[in-house]
């Protein structure tokens, strides 16, 4: 049977959510993605209508029947404008000729002649091996290796990072970050406590601008006060937040988001922040302290994740102090300060 003579590969349509709700729910297939077997129809339906911002979606037909499907989604954050993240799927029917190839071709014309991606991700358990040699073939290499990523069929499942990279060389240079003369006062006691609105709105507003705590996180410093106000005043399911104070003024935040798929609630990833006039006091220990108590005292986690550039080195011996481990590097992860930043992927594993 020569199959590529009926294989289309096009966008994804409201009709094709039986063919797709069919494979994804197929056992073999369930296994290597991230929902659960009581997953509905009605679920496929919603999620075909609901398309996301940067997502693009296209199908393998075949005489009529959907029998495989890709998805690239470009990043929204402008300082990641330049990467995505890429998840394939083919029905077990069909594997083994070539339908997964032509989705992989069709997915990097997409990224590499349309959407300029310079950098595509994705994830992919460690056992599946089939899946891992498609993408090498397509010049994906392993970045690292989260574990226990997932739970499913009655175990934790480790996933590869992997990543495909284009132009690399025009961002082989990294400049080291300015030097900034952190401060020899005595380490400050800080009051640890949960975020209030409107009394921390002006303090956080004023540390989210800085140039420097720009640079170690994945934020702007154009931003403006309102999308603080707006950050502050988000309640957001699994999200949890400390402040630190010191004589009356915020200098710190924190946050732990716990992932809300049943498979990842195990996991949360981690953020935070210092004022840089607040930087080699102990702000940073007090609060990491605070949320790994709540990760492990109150949640129950046993993955907290995150991510540091790689020329961050304070933050790096923070992390390590309170057992977080490097797991792997994303290559030409974000763009900021006038330059391309590589990050770790760093645990604490309980």
């Amino acid at each position: 049977m020569n199959l590529h003579e009926h294989l289309t590969i096009r966008p994804i349509h409201p009709d094709d959510a039986a063919d797709q709700y069919a494979m994804v729910t197929h056992p073999q297939v369930a296994v290597t993605l991230m929902q659960l077997p009581t997953m509905e129809l009605s679920q496929t339906q919603s999620w075909i209508q609901e398309s996301k911002p940067g997502a693009h979606r296209l199908v393998a037909d075949w005489h009529g029947r959907v029998i495989g499907s890709v998805g690239v989604r470009q990043a929204q954050n402008p300082r990641l404008a330049h990467s995505g993240k890429l998840g394939l799927m083919v029905h077990p029917d069909f594997w083994g000729q070539g339908v997964g190839t032509a989705l992989m071709a069709a997915a990097l014309d997409l990224a590499d002649n349309w959407l300029d991606v310079r950098r595509l991700e994705l994830e992919v358990y460690t056992h599946n091996a089939a899946a891992i040699h498609l993408y090498e073939k397509f010049s994906f290499a392993l970045e690292g290796t989260k574990q226990k990523a997932v739970f499913g069929d009655g175990r934790y499942f480790d996933a590869h990072i992997m990543a495909r990279l284009r132009h690399a060389e025009l961002y082989t240079a990294q400049p080291s970050p300015p030097v900034r003369l952190v401060s020899k006062q005595p380490p400050a006691a800080a009051v640890i406590r949960t975020p209030r609105y409107p009394d921390d709105l002006n303090d956080l507003y004023h540390t989210f601008r800085q140039p420097e705590v720009s640079r170690t996180t994945l934020q702007l410093p154009s931003q403006e006060i309102s999308k603080t106000r707006q950050r502050l005043q988000e309640t957001v399911t699994g999200l949890y937040r400390y402040v630190a104070e010191v004589d009356g003024r915020v200098v710190g935040m924190a946050t732990l988001y716990q992932r809300q798929n049943p498979r990842e609630r195990h996991a949360a990833s981690l953020a935070m922040m210092v004022h840089p006039d607040y930087w080699g006091r102990g702000i940073g220990s007090q609060l990491l302290d605070a949320l790994v108590k709540l990760a492990d005292n109150w949640l129950q986690l046993a993955r907290i994740e995150l991510e540091v550039n790689t020329d961050n080195t304070a933050g790096v011996r923070l992390y390590e102090k309170f057992g977080f481990t490097i797991e792997g590097t994303h290559k030409l992860h974000a763009y900021g300060d006038g330059r391309m930043a590589d990050s770790y992927f760093m645990a604490r594993i309980r």
